[in-house]
């Protein structure tokens, strides 16, 4: 049982780290019911469930509803090396960096390359958004799936992969950006910005469009990483 019992839900998270660093509970393995960690540990159900957010935050667990809490796989080369730095301001500041250049270059090769099927695809993916406003990880899926697409879009296969390599880094840096402010209709005003820009074959648009959501997705994800360091 855990003695102290002020912010329990950290000390709890540092706990479920240790055994996870360990490995306890192998990449992949589904962690137990949150009822049984919480006889485990003595707590109530209401810690343990933001202990596995702040987990969720860190890169160490997937919450996928439906289908309960995982390991998060051990990614292999460049993106394992990322994940342990998830939590670091100086890190997540780097990565979005790097977002800002490669991500408005993408959203304005879309603009100019995008076929028929790439443009249903994005505009099919704004609309499940739209149903899914009030389940912030079906949205958040569906985000992550948006901008898939856009690289997808913009037909440059080397770009499309190292976004996929980025792939844990920007789930987990968006799931930053959601975690205590989640804003669906902003997301969604910003993503139909970025989707009219290439709509309209507008290159600059586009690039101008996903520059102000990028800023936006890293104010927020600044805003929790410091209410998380506490």
């Amino acid at each position: 049982m855990l003695v102290r019992r002020a912010r329990i839900p950290e000390q709890l998270a540092q706990e479920l780290e240790k055994l996870l660093r360990e490995k306890v509970w192998e990449p992949g393995a589904q962690l137990p019911p949150e009822r049984e960690l919480a006889l485990r540990f003595g707590v109530s159900r209401a810690s343990v469930r933001d202990a596995l957010r702040i987990l969720e935050l860190h890169g160490w667990l997937e919450i996928r509803q439906g289908e309960g809490t995982r390991v998060a796989s051990e990614a292999q080369g460049f993106s394992g090396r990322l994940r342990a730095r998830l939590h670091e301001p100086v890190f997540i500041g780097e990565l979005f960096e790097l977002r800002r250049i490669l991500e408005p270059a993408v959203a304005a090769l879309a603009a100019q390359r995008v076929q028929g099927p790439g443009l249903e695809k994005l505009e099919g993916l704004l609309q499940e958004q739209q149903a899914a406003s009030q389940d912030l990880h079906k949205f958040l899926e569906l985000d992550l799936g948006f901008h898939r697409a856009l690289a997808e879009a913009a037909q440059n296969g080397l770009l499309a992969e190292l976004l996929q390599l980025l792939g844990v880094e920007l789930r987990q840096t968006r799931l930053l950006a959601t975690a205590r402010r989640f804003r669906p209709a902003l997301t969604l005003r910003e993503h139909r910005r970025i989707l009219k820009a290439i709509q309209e074959r507008d290159p600059e648009g586009a690039r101008a469009a996903m520059l102000a959501h990028l800023s936006t997705v890293e104010r927020s994800a600044n805003a929790q990483l410091k209410e998380v360091a506490g």
